[in-house]
């Protein structure tokens, strides 16, 4: 079995003050065992598998908060996943590290990588842990719903339409640079924003454990992240306006254009398509 385990050199002191001094710590023992001292939240959700996830405030205090996901008990299936669509001598911790890299690197936020540690046998992954900074404001869906509740003036007319194309122009340099995320909803853009529309928006895209750069058939790929989105939109009120002002930005096209309405074809039999399969989620829980 071997080990690695790398760590941001502006992070090295900080976690070092902090009490953890080896990353390898977060594999061998409960992060939250009361050992490190600070703010801990442990984060559930459905479907994790050997997967868990922290929320950790080392000075006790709403800064300098890190996001640990600690990888265990690695399906085959997953095993195959990542063989086949991300790195074959690295496990998922290491994959999550480096695409924070990459993607930062490409001008595009997202959460900043602090550090990885994994153990392989052989070329399967055997556990792995990744820190990851906090990305500023909220999920898109979450601060929308907020903002329609409030009926804040961003929700309307021309600030409507321009959150729209930014958020286009930001997934658009994320697939720029040859990635797709195969989990592009919209609680995965966080976006920070001013209500009163005194600055611009900030997106950061979060979530990085699924992202892939796909060698082959990569439009399949850039068509389930447009639908994913598109699908969530609708969930939070988007009209069929909006969606068209979205595709318009994305693609950098004049209205009209035959590509466009290429698309929009398959972006909503897809999104048709997901939303049918939540419907059905939901009629059987």
């Amino acid at each position: 079995m071997s080990s690695r385990e790398e760590t941001a050199p502006r992070w090295r002191a900080r976690l070092n003050d902090a009490g953890l001094r080896r990353l390898s710590d977060l594999l061998d023992r409960e992060p939250d065992d009361g050992r490190l001292p600070g703010e801990w939240d442990t984060l559930y959700k459905p479907g994790l598998g050997g997967r868990r996830r922290w929320r950790w405030a080392p000075n006790g205090a709403d800064t300098d908060v890190l996001y640990i996901k600690r990888y265990a008990r690695t399906p085959l299936k997953e095993q195959w996943d990542r063989f086949w669509r991300q790195c074959r001598l690295h496990g998922r911790a290491y994959w999550e590290y480096e695409q924070s890299r990459r993607l930062a690197a490409a001008q595009i936020n997202v959460p900043g990588a602090v550090g990885y540690v994994e153990r392989m046998r052989g070329v399967f992954e055997q556990s792995g842990a990744v820190l990851m900074e906090r990305a500023p404001g909220d999920g898109f869906d979450r601060v929308w719903r907020r903002l329609l509740d409030a009926d804040s003036p961003i929700t309307r007319g021309l600030a409507r339409f321009d959150m729209a194309a930014r958020l286009a122009r930001f997934v658009a340099a994320f697939h720029g640079t040859g990635c797709c995320h195969r989990d592009l909803y919209l609680c995965h853009v966080f976006v920070d924003l001013d209500s009163a529309s005194r600055r611009p928006p900030r997106f950061t895209l979060i979530d990085l454990a699924r992202t892939h750069q796909p060698r082959w058939r990569a439009m399949r790929w850039i068509i389930k992240d447009l639908a994913q989105l598109d699908a969530s939109a609708r969930q939070i009120g988007a009209t069929r306006a909006d969606r068209w002002r979205f595709l318009l930005a994305y693609l950098n096209l004049p209205h009209g254009a035959a590509r466009t309405r290429w698309y929009a074809r398959r972006i909503v039999k897809k999104s048709d398509w997901i939303l049918r399969r939540e419907a059905r989620k939901r009629r059987r829980s």
